[in-house]
């Protein structure tokens, strides 16, 4: 690791991040890239105030969820739901899962969704008592619910799950020998998804018939990140592409270069934003693919000041977008000008995870596997 970390410095140094630098990162468990110490002055930027923690009984965190004015985690272990206001947990459950969950929990009506990729359950969400669970036959990929079905890839084939029950609905089959990992998403009856073969599909959600499908495998093998805003679909490529495209027909309406692989995308409202490791983060338009601001966030030619690379989904509220980078760092930026109004060093290495609450305040999760609410 220590040669890695080297390696990483060395290189990162005279180049521009790529993706090769983050996978190398992640691969060699650091927890986060290990650039020039000069390269990241946070000297005097203020930190905020941490106004509780509560041991989640992981050593591993996945991303956590906001539901209402609570907060859902999963890990390694277990999986539970805090109130801010309560110093202890609603409630906290071991998953008995044989690996780790390592997407966020979804919450789907009456219950909330945990899984990784061996398995995905349910738990009931007031109390925590576990409905059912669902065994991979090849590997899952991350889920989109509903309150009466959830939608999640296993191997090559795309499934519907009844949350009644958590039997199989439906199952729709891609191209053998590739897996569908990325979540699909839901226009209204319309199911959309991208696995590993350079196709989108759009299925009816009711039946899992084939609607219509996109073939744009010169340009993408998957698509990473899918979100609809009205009637278009806002999909992020594994490449340097964000494409807008007609949830109706499949027309792609407009393309967006981020010049490097686009990480992070979040959709809110009209607007799509997007950190490139070009080093910048971008607010789209969602209409036409237009660049309604951007702010600098890596300027290669003078190392003072920037910020350390994203992984941490780019997450929004009203007012402001923020962004964890990993330097435990917390940028907040003007949402509708891009301009960064705080500046805020965590006090300890962070998950890549933020849920902002009104007031000022955001719940994060550690390394060590506490959740923490922070002020500021």
């Amino acid at each position: 690791m220590d040669q890695t970390r080297r390696q990483l410095q060395l290189s990162t140094a005279t180049h521009p991040l790529t993706r090769r630098h983050l996978l190398c990162a992640l691969a060699s468990g650091l927890p986060a890239l290990a650039l020039p110490a000069a390269a990241w002055a946070t000297q005097g930027v203020p930190g905020p105030q941490v106004a509780r923690r509560w041991d989640s009984g992981n050593t591993l965190l996945a991303p956590l969820t906001a539901h209402g004015a609570d907060v859902l985690f999963a890990g390694d272990h277990g999986l539970g739901r805090i109130d801010p206001a309560q110093a202890l947990p609603v409630w906290h459950t071991a998953h008995g899962l044989s690996r780790e969950a390592v997407f966020r929990p979804r919450v789907a009506g009456e219950l909330v969704l945990c899984g990784g990729l061996d398995a995905i359950g349910a738990w009931h969400l007031a109390r925590g008592d576990r409905r059912w669970i669902y065994l991979a036959q090849t590997q899952l990929g991350v889920p989109w619910a509903t309150p009466e079905h959830t939608y999640v890839g296993d191997g090559h084939h795309m499934l519907c799950l009844d949350n009644a029950s958590g039997t199989v609905r439906w199952r729709f089959a891609g191209t053998p020998d590739t897996l569908t990992a990325y979540a699909p998403t839901l226009s209204q009856n319309t199911l959309l998804f991208a696995p590993g073969n350079g196709l989108l599909y759009a299925l009816d959600a009711g039946q899992g018939q084939l609607k219509w499908q996109l073939d744009r495998s010169h340009e993408w093998q998957y698509l990473r990140q899918l979100h609809v805003s009205g009637e278009v679909l806002v999909a992020g490529s594994y490449k340097e592409l964000l494409y807008g495209i007609s949830v109706h027909d499949g027309r792609v309406l407009w393309t967006f270069n981020a010049g490097n692989f686009i990480n992070s995308h979040h959709v809110a409202g009209d607007t799509a934003y997007l950190w490139s490791p070009t080093g910048w983060v971008y607010a789209i338009d969602i209409q036409n693919g237009s660049v309604r601001w951007r702010h600098r966030t890596t300027n290669y030619r003078s190392a003072l000041a920037n910020w350390g690379p994203l992984m941490a989904e780019l997450v929004t509220d009203k007012a402001y977008l923020y962004a964890l980078d990993m330097n435990q760092v917390l940028h907040v930026l003007d949402r509708q000008s891009g301009e960064e109004v705080q500046r805020l060093v965590m006090p300890q290495s962070m998950r890549p995870t933020v849920v902002p609450f009104a007031g000022r305040q955001a719940m994060l999760a550690s390394d060590a596997g506490e959740v923490l609410l922070v002020r500021w």
